[in-house]
């Protein structure tokens, strides 16, 4: 041991050997921190297996990779970009991301695993790798899950990630040496959906502000127009009501309105006269009635409107009539007053079988002959005989003065006979 420590002590007087003692030292500390892979590069031939690297210098931005892939460098890099996918521009949106691979298969970027399961492939057959064909070349597979593809278990490698526009995995490459990484993507986690703001809207059925989720807004329910719930002040009114005569007893009613913000939808009538109260419904605003008795009628239109998405009703003293049935003239009746034996007209409701009869011949004189009292006075057949002439006997003067002495008394008996008739 003092020998080696002597030989130390006398290597340290000597530049060149202490020379030769950093170098070595350097070229085992590289050993000692070799993680994946590595073997001394032949440095006249960059490319020759006997460096793992597929990139001899090894790439540090995705400059580094187009300009490499353009130059084809080794004669088979774009072959073997082509199998992993890597091209040289990136599409519209990728992202490149300077990641890390470790000894369990991952390849981190952004602070989250985007890929698991991850290998590389590289020019040498080392342990744990497999062989693999690309373009006809031989290369070498290896694994990075288990902790043996790094000579450091909890060492990882920067590596360029490439994720597209939406976070996903597309590929990813070792800068050191350039190696390409085979991984199974992992999908980006799914960011929080925003709370749904409020919003105020109005409301079209009601005509009110109000507060909902945007997400809740419905065009046929909702206006983002405020003003669209500006109250409308609707205006409307029953103009006029005109009563036409068509029958005796019928009559028709017509009404007349005027409306702005809003809609006519009905008009009715009530019509009060001798026997009540009565609705009658106009189609749309006229209707037709037909009186039950004479009297005094009053009729009174009330317009309903649709206003504000509610229903408001109308009506004015314009929108007021009055109309009369006249009362018909009483019935007469033709008839004999028994008191006066006198033809006369009575009305039908003053008749009185106790003193009018409706047979007229109760009212003709009868006739005052004898025995035919049941015929009128005017009867051909209630005629008095004459009493024929008595022929005087051709006397002295004495029998022509007895013949009128008693010729005076047969009249006189005569008259007093007619006279007593005619008092029964």
């Amino acid at each position: 041991m003092q020998g080696i420590i002597n030989t130390f002590r006398y290597a340290r007087s000597s530049k060149a050997i202490v020379s030769a003692v950093f170098v070595l030292a350097v070229m085992l500390t590289g050993v000692g921190f070799y993680q994946f892979n590595q073997t001394a590069a032949d440095a006249a031939s960059p490319c020759n297996a006997q460096t793992n690297n597929i990139v001899p210098s090894g790439i540090q931005n995705y400059g580094d990779v187009t300009r490499n892939y353009n130059a084809n460098t080794c004669g088979d890099l774009q072959a073997i970009y082509n199998h992993y996918w890597i091209k040289p521009n990136l599409a519209a949106g990728d992202q490149v991301i300077n990641g890390t691979s470790n000894n369990k298969g991952e390849v981190i970027a952004n602070g989250r695993v985007v890929a698991t399961n991850a290998a590389s492939v590289g020019r040498q057959a080392i342990a744990h790798s497999s062989p693999i064909s690309i373009n006809g070349e031989r290369y070498y597979q290896t694994s990075h899950v288990g902790g043996q593809a790094f000579a450091n278990p909890n060492a990882s490698l920067a590596t360029l990630v490439v994720l597209d526009k939406d976070g996903n995995f597309k590929n990813a490459i070792i800068k050191a040496c350039g190696n390409p990484v085979y991984a199974k993507p992992v999908p980006p986690p799914v960011p929080p959906k925003p709370p749904v703001p409020d919003i105020k809207v109005c409301e079209l059925a009601t005509k009110k502000i109000i507060t909902i989720k945007e997400d809740q807004f419905n065009p046929q329910l909702h206006s983002k127009n405020l003003e669209d719930c500006k109250e409308v002040v609707p205006v409307y009114a029953c103009t006029g009501l005109s009563v036409t005569k068509q029958g005796d007893n019928q009559y028709q009613f017509q009404t007349t309105y005027s409306a702005t913000n809003a809609t006519f939808k009905s008009v009715s009538y009530m019509v009060t006269g001798p026997s009540g109260s009565t609705t009658v419904a106009g189609s749309p605003n006229t209707a037709t009635y037909t009186a039950s008795a004479p009297g005094k009628y009053s009729v009174q239109a009330t317009v309903t409107f649709t206003a504000n998405g509610k229903e408001v009703t109308a009506t004015s003293e314009a929108c007021k009539q009055s109309f009369e049935i006249p009362t018909p003239p009483p019935e007469k009746l033709v008839v004999c007053e028994l008191a006066t034996k006198k033809v006369i007209t009575i009305n039908k409701d003053q008749f009185d079988s106790s003193k009018y009869s409706t047979n007229l011949k109760d009212c003709e004189e009868k006739c005052p002959i004898p025995g035919k009292e049941h015929l009128p006075k005017n009867s051909p057949d209630c005629v008095q005989p004459t009493p024929a002439p008595v022929e005087l006997p051709k006397t002295g003067t004495g029998d022509l003065l007895g013949a009128g002495v008693g010729l005076a008394a047969m009249s006189l008996s005569a008259y007093y006979y007619a006279a007593s008739r005619r008092l029964f």
